[in-house]
Protein backbone atom coordinates (compact mmCIF):
# COMPACT_ATOMS: atom_id res chain seq x y z
CA UNK A 1 0.00 0.00 0.00
CA UNK A 2 1.60 3.20 -0.79
CA UNK A 3 1.49 5.66 1.64
CA UNK A 4 0.60 9.91 1.68
CA UNK A 5 3.79 11.88 1.82
CA UNK A 6 4.37 14.10 4.77
CA UNK A 7 2.36 17.46 5.01
CA UNK A 8 1.19 20.02 6.65
CA UNK A 9 -2.56 20.67 6.81
CA UNK A 10 -4.75 23.54 8.00
CA UNK A 11 -8.03 23.92 7.97
CA UNK A 12 -9.24 27.36 7.54
CA UNK A 13 -12.89 28.85 8.80
CA UNK A 14 -13.00 31.50 6.46
CA UNK A 15 -12.42 32.18 2.44
CA UNK A 16 -9.98 34.70 3.58
CA UNK A 17 -8.38 32.77 5.87
CA UNK A 18 -7.62 30.14 3.17
CA UNK A 19 -6.91 32.78 0.56
CA UNK A 20 -4.29 33.94 3.27
CA UNK A 21 -2.76 30.86 3.64
CA UNK A 22 -2.70 30.07 -0.27
CA UNK A 23 -0.67 33.37 -0.58
CA UNK A 24 1.73 32.80 1.93
CA UNK A 25 2.86 29.38 0.66
CA UNK A 26 5.77 29.64 -2.09
CA UNK A 27 4.59 29.55 -5.40
CA UNK A 28 3.82 25.17 -6.01
CA UNK A 29 3.54 24.85 -2.09
CA UNK A 30 0.18 24.21 -1.62
CA UNK A 31 -2.72 22.83 -2.94
CA UNK A 32 -6.20 23.12 -2.55
CA UNK A 33 -8.35 20.46 -0.96
CA UNK A 34 -12.05 19.45 -0.36
CA UNK A 35 -12.78 15.99 -1.38
CA UNK A 36 -9.40 14.74 -2.42
CA UNK A 37 -10.73 11.91 -4.64
CA UNK A 38 -8.18 12.75 -7.48
CA UNK A 39 -5.28 14.70 -5.12
CA UNK A 40 -4.95 12.54 -2.61
CA UNK A 41 -4.64 9.25 -4.80
CA UNK A 42 -2.16 11.57 -6.62
CA UNK A 43 -0.14 12.30 -3.81
CA UNK A 44 0.34 8.35 -3.07
CA UNK A 45 1.73 8.07 -6.52
CA UNK A 46 3.99 11.10 -6.23
CA UNK A 47 2.58 12.65 -9.00
CA UNK A 48 1.53 15.70 -6.66
CA UNK A 49 3.45 16.33 -3.78
CA UNK A 50 2.26 19.61 -2.30
CA UNK A 51 3.90 20.17 1.44
CA UNK A 52 1.02 22.16 2.39
CA UNK A 53 -2.81 21.63 1.33
CA UNK A 54 -5.37 23.84 2.64
CA UNK A 55 -8.71 21.89 3.68
CA UNK A 56 -11.90 24.22 2.73
CA UNK A 57 -14.33 21.38 4.09
CA UNK A 58 -14.77 23.66 7.52
CA UNK A 59 -16.04 26.92 5.35
CA UNK A 60 -19.51 26.76 5.59
CA UNK A 61 -20.33 28.98 2.62
CA UNK A 62 -18.49 26.46 -0.09
CA UNK A 63 -20.60 23.82 1.09
CA UNK A 64 -24.11 25.76 -0.04
CA UNK A 65 -26.25 26.29 -3.04
CA UNK A 66 -28.23 29.63 -2.64
CA UNK A 67 -30.70 31.52 -4.82
CA UNK A 68 -29.12 34.00 -6.15
CA UNK A 69 -25.69 35.75 -6.34
CA UNK A 70 -24.45 34.92 -3.36
CA UNK A 71 -20.46 35.17 -2.55
CA UNK A 72 -19.47 31.57 -3.33
CA UNK A 73 -17.56 29.78 -6.21
CA UNK A 74 -19.76 28.70 -9.05
CA UNK A 75 -22.58 30.96 -10.54
CA UNK A 76 -25.16 29.15 -12.41
CA UNK A 77 -26.84 31.41 -15.19
CA UNK A 78 -30.79 32.11 -14.58
CA UNK A 79 -32.90 29.06 -16.11
CA UNK A 80 -35.41 30.95 -18.26
CA UNK A 81 -38.59 29.63 -16.79
CA UNK A 82 -36.90 29.32 -13.06
CA UNK A 83 -36.37 32.56 -11.57
CA UNK A 84 -32.81 34.11 -10.70
CA UNK A 85 -30.22 31.48 -10.64
CA UNK A 86 -28.35 29.24 -8.44
CA UNK A 87 -24.45 29.86 -6.37
CA UNK A 88 -22.92 26.74 -5.94
CA UNK A 89 -20.18 26.67 -3.60
CA UNK A 90 -16.88 24.71 -4.55
CA UNK A 91 -17.45 21.98 -1.96
CA UNK A 92 -20.94 21.42 -2.65
CA UNK A 93 -20.31 17.22 -3.15
CA UNK A 94 -21.60 15.93 -6.42
CA UNK A 95 -24.50 13.85 -4.06
CA UNK A 96 -25.95 17.42 -2.81
CA UNK A 97 -25.30 18.85 -5.81
CA UNK A 98 -27.62 15.42 -7.51
CA UNK A 99 -29.73 15.79 -3.72
CA UNK A 100 -30.97 19.48 -4.25
CA UNK A 101 -34.52 19.57 -6.45
CA UNK A 102 -33.74 23.21 -7.81
CA UNK A 103 -30.60 21.75 -9.44
CA UNK A 104 -32.73 18.89 -10.59
CA UNK A 105 -35.78 20.91 -11.91
CA UNK A 106 -34.03 24.11 -13.36
CA UNK A 107 -30.62 22.53 -14.53
CA UNK A 108 -31.14 18.96 -15.62
CA UNK A 109 -27.84 18.97 -17.80
CA UNK A 110 -25.94 19.76 -14.86
CA UNK A 111 -27.72 17.31 -12.82
CA UNK A 112 -27.68 14.61 -15.13
CA UNK A 113 -24.21 15.00 -15.51
CA UNK A 114 -23.49 14.81 -11.43
CA UNK A 115 -25.78 12.07 -10.93
CA UNK A 116 -23.95 9.91 -13.65
CA UNK A 117 -20.06 10.88 -12.49
CA UNK A 118 -18.39 7.44 -10.91
CA UNK A 119 -20.06 5.17 -8.07
CA UNK A 120 -21.98 6.72 -4.94
CA UNK A 121 -19.57 6.92 -3.18
CA UNK A 122 -17.23 8.91 -4.36
CA UNK A 123 -19.76 11.56 -5.11
CA UNK A 124 -20.63 11.43 -1.30
CA UNK A 125 -17.11 12.96 -1.20
CA UNK A 126 -16.52 14.28 -4.87
CA UNK A 127 -16.81 18.17 -5.07
CA UNK A 128 -18.41 20.53 -7.59
CA UNK A 129 -15.22 22.89 -7.69
CA UNK A 130 -12.77 19.41 -7.56
CA UNK A 131 -14.19 18.71 -11.11
CA UNK A 132 -14.25 21.73 -12.67
CA UNK A 133 -10.29 21.92 -11.49
CA UNK A 134 -9.66 18.08 -12.14
CA UNK A 135 -5.96 16.91 -13.18
CA UNK A 136 -7.20 14.69 -15.50
CA UNK A 137 -4.57 12.04 -16.65
CA UNK A 138 -4.61 8.74 -17.01
CA UNK A 139 -1.69 6.12 -14.83
CA UNK A 140 -2.09 3.24 -16.87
Amino acid sequence: MMRLPHFRFHAPRTVQEAADLLASASPGDAMIVAGGTDLLPNMKRRQQVPSTLIGLRGIAELRAISNGNASATLRVAPSPSRGDGLTIGASVTLSALVGDERVRRAYTGLWQAASQVATPLLRNMGTIGGNLCLDTRCNY
